[in-house]
């Protein structure tokens, strides 16, 4: 039985997730992870809105998994991050006249301020 104390270490930094096309279950992708990084690194496994979630236990084992992919039942199937690497930009007091195509193109940066210049 797993002891609920060696699990309070891990983050989202040591999940991944797995969307599988096709039906397989969650002991299918398990074991697969597990023959890939070593059965004893896998926390945790459960499905979690029709993708399932693993936790291992070192984040080198995350990015080995998520570098290379994984086959189950002979299909390759993608890995994801579970901690999604993003920036959020939040911008405020922006003129009505500049359009957001010009925002999200990076008209924005921290160094300059926006004009009516930067978008013509």
């Amino acid at each position: 039985m797993v002891n609920g104390e060696s699990l309070s270490h891990l983050t989202r930094k040591h999940g991944i997730k797995i969307s599988a096309g096709f039906p397989c279950s969650v002991e299918d992708i398990g074991l697969a992870v597990g023959e890939m990084v070593g059965h004893s690194s896998v926390k945790s496994a459960a499905r979690m809105n029709s993708a399932v979630v693993i936790f291992l236990d070192q984040v080198e084992k995350v990015n080995r998994v998520i570098e290379t992919g994984l086959t189950v039942n002979d299909m390759y199937v993608q890995v994801l991050p579970l901690m999604q690497l993003a920036t959020k930009v939040v911008s405020s007091n922006v003129p009505p006249f500049i359009t957001d195509e010009c925002l999200s193109r990076g008209g924005v940066t921290d160094q300059k301020d926006l004009t009516a210049d930067t978008c013509i």
